[in-house]
C-alpha cells in the first residue's frame, strides 16, 4: 500500500531523515519506533505531505505521490492524526468531524460521524461541546475520528499516547486495533514502544534519522538491544 524509498529530509543544514526505506502493506498495523529526535515524526509529515523531501520516493497504492500536495494525498486515501492532536479548539466536537471529511464531497457525513460515535461514544455525549474544554483523552478520540471522517485507507497516527493516563493509553490503543479489523491500515509513531509492539504486526526502529533494526514485532519486543534501549529491560 504504501513505498518510501531512501527518503533524505532536511531542516536547513540538519540532515533529519537519512535515507529511510519502508512499507506497509493493507490490512497492517506498522510502527516507527525511537528516542525523541530520531526522525519518528518527520518521516511521517513526509509521508503526508507537509515536508518535502530534498531525495527519495513516496508511492501510495501503487502511484507517486512525493511532489502531490498534502490535501491531494487525503483525497486518495492517506490521513494523519498529528502530534498534539490540533484539533479546532473554538469549535464543537461535531464541527471537528465535518471539517474531518472536507475531502469527501458529497459524501454523507452522517454515516461517517455514526461510524466515530460507534468507535467513540464519548464524542457522541459530547457532541456540542466546544473541542478546547474537552479533556485531553477526549480530544485524542476527536483527533482520531476527525482523521477517520474522510474515510483513510491508510491512517498514520503520531504519537497517539501522548500526555495520557495509563487507562487511557489502554483505551486508545484498544480502539487503534478495533480500526484496523474494520478494514483501516496503520501506520504508528509512538515513543510508548511497549505498547507499539504489542498492537503492531511489524516495526522499523530508528536512531538519529536512520533505520537500524525492521522485523517482526513480537520478535522485536524480545530483542535485548530493544528492551534495554526501549522497553526499559
Amino acid at each position: 500500500m504504501l513505498t518510501v524509498t531512501d527518503l533524505n529530509v532536511y531542516y536547513g543544514a540538519i540532515h533529519a531523515v537519512k535515507g529511510i526505506s519502508l512499507e506497509v502493506n493493507e490490512g497492517e498495523i506498522v510502527t516507527l519506533i525511537g528516542a525523541n529526535g530520531a526522525g519518528k515524526s518527520t518521516t511521517l509529515q513526509t509521508i503526508s505531505g507537509l515536508l518535502r523531501p530534498r531525495t527519495g520516493t513516496v508511492t501510495f497504492l501503487g502511484e507517486p505521490i512525493t511532489n502531490l500536495p498534502a490535501h491531494k494525498r487525503v483525497e486518495r486515501g492517506l490521513a494523519q492524526v498529528p502530534e498534539g492532536r490540533r484539533i479546532f479548539l473554538s469549535m464543537t466536537v461535531a464541527e471537528n468531524l465535518e471539517m474531518g471529511a472536507y475531502s469527501q464531497r458529497g459524501a454523507d457525513t452522517a454515516s461517517g460521524m455514526e461510524q466515530v460515535f460507534t468507535l467513540f461514544p464519548r464524542l457522541q455525549e459530547r457532541r456540542k461541546q466546544i473541542a478546547g474544554t474537552l479533556s485531553g483523552g477526549e480530544q485524542q478520540m476527536l483527533a482520531m475520528g476527525r482523521s477517520l471522517m474522510s474515510r483513510p485507507k491508510l491512517l498514520m497516527l503520531d504519537e497517539p499516547s501522548m500526555g495520557l493516563a495509563p487507562i487511557l493509553v489502554e483505551q486508545i490503543f484498544s480502539t487503534i486495533v478495533e480500526m484496523n479489523r474494520a478494514g483501516t491500515t496503520i501506520l504508528l509513531v509512538e515513543q510508548n514502544a511497549q505498547m507499539a509492539l504489542s498492537v503492531a504486526g511489524r516495526a522499523y526502529v530508528l536512531e538519529t534519522g536512520q533505520i537500524v533494526m525492521q522485523g517482526n514485532a513480537r520478535e522485536l519486543s524480545g530483542n535485548e538491544e530493544v528492551k534495554k534501549a526501549y522497553l526499559g529491560g
